[in-house]
């Protein structure tokens, strides 16, 4: 009888303990950022602490990239990346430099490059021929580097990737005036007639290049784009931990002390200053996550989750990735500088309809009219996990 309790007792245990590690698996994903130190936008250090804080993601590779014009390439971001790794109490994640240049065409390998540059496709085609399972790709500045990794090797991009969430472009509306398709026009086309599955993630629709998201949702429930606005950056991370503080305080400051021992400081006051936003949507449909009215705020957790909050019937809607069928051409050169971009080179033109029929691209739309508001107490409730 002695033997029989001991061997259901470790059936249970076993049976606990792979039920914990199905609750607990997280999404691999190969994250790209125009992570630099000093900032360029610290909308990416945003990025950054809020991939940390889902928590729902295995990060098996950050990439680089070297897209944004007139930077030196030393000053990539390795300090944040080195401060996130040690909040997060985690090893650091494997990382590269990407391409220097920007692609030549849509079907550019970008071979021709020094080799310095080459690592950051070596280090995303290893990854994904290592990977037992789909990987995701997410990408918050330029398509360079996935581009020219699907198009050295496509058939295994089509096999191991899962989604790509390319947070670029203005919709598919026309001509796209916005700064990570500047950034290489080239590697957008490329990545959105791949026919890999991507949840395309404009950063402004047409509309809102001139108006506020408010402006926008009050004339339409078409707005292409995840741009929102936070009010106030010391109210949004108040709730943060001290070592998120000092975090964004090195970032801000552009501080060059010791990375690490920055973050032990006791924190400053932060700027009580606006800060523009893109990609909090994004990051919590990649998770899995929904979003929910709780306690006259709004949060953002997996819905078995929800369901343990007793707020799984509060769900609201605040966006959806419809189809959409896409066509796109070259536009004529640009007349001007745009975005700190030399003149005389092309932008893509994406033009698509919506559609019910199953289609490798989604595009973002918000559908709600307080969608600034919503995004902003989703955003400081999911850095103040830390």
């Amino acid at each position: 009888m002695k033997n029989k309790c001991i061997s259901f007792l470790l059936v249970v245990c076993f049976a606990c303990s792979c039920a914990e590690k199905q609750e607990t698996k997280r999404i691999p994903l190969i994250y790209s950022s125009d992570l630099y130190h000093p900032h360029g936008d610290p909308d990416d250090h945003y990025d950054l602490a809020m991939l940390n804080a889902l928590g729902a993601f295995d990060v098996k590779a950050h990439i680089f990239d070297l897209s944004i014009p007139g930077r030196n390439p030393d000053e990539y971001g390795l300090a944040p990346l080195r401060q996130m790794a040690a909040i997060a109490n985690k090893p650091l994640p494997p990382y590269a430099v990407g391409l220097r240049d920007a692609l030549a065409s849509p079907d550019d390998k970008g071979e021709n490059q020094p080799q310095e540059y080459q690592k950051g496709i070596e280090l995303v085609l290893k990854t994904l021929r290592e990977s037992d399972e789909k990987v995701t790709l997410f990408l918050v500045g330029s398509c360079r580097d996935f581009a020219a990794a699907y198009n050295r090797e496509p058939e295994l991009l089509k096999e191991k990737v899962a989604s790509v969430y390319v947070n670029a472009g203005n919709g598919p509306d026309g001509i796209q005036v916005e700064w990570n398709v500047f950034a290489d026009p080239q590697a957008y086309v490329c990545l959105m007639n791949s026919g890999l599955p991507i949840y395309w993630s404009p950063c402004f629709s047409k509309e809102e290049r001139t108006a506020t998201p408010q402006e926008v949702a009050e004339k339409s429930t078409q707005a292409f784009n995840t741009y929102f606005v936070v009010p106030n950056q010391a109210e949004l991370l108040k709730n943060t931990s001290n070592k998120v503080k000092n975090f964004f305080t090195y970032a801000l400051s552009k501080s060059q002390e010791e990375p690490l021992q920055y973050l032990n400081r006791s924190p400053e006051s932060l700027p009580a200053t606006p800060r523009n936003m893109w990609s909090t949507g994004t990051f919590v449909h990649a998770a899995g996550w929904k979003i929910y009215a709780h306690n006259n705020r709004y949060i953002a957790c997996p819905p078995e989750k929800a369901k343990t909050l007793g707020i799984a019937d509060k769900e609201v809607a605040v966006y959806e990735y419809k189809n959409v069928l896409l066509t796109s051409t070259a536009a004529e050169q640009s007349t001007s500088e745009q975005f700190g971009f030399a003149k005389g080179h092309n932008s893509p033109v994406l033009k698509g309809v919506l559609t019910d029929s199953d289609a490798p691209v989604k595009v973002f739309r918000y559908i709600h009219p307080e969608y600034n508001e919503i995004m902003v107490s989703v955003l400081a409730n999911i850095l103040g996990i830390n």
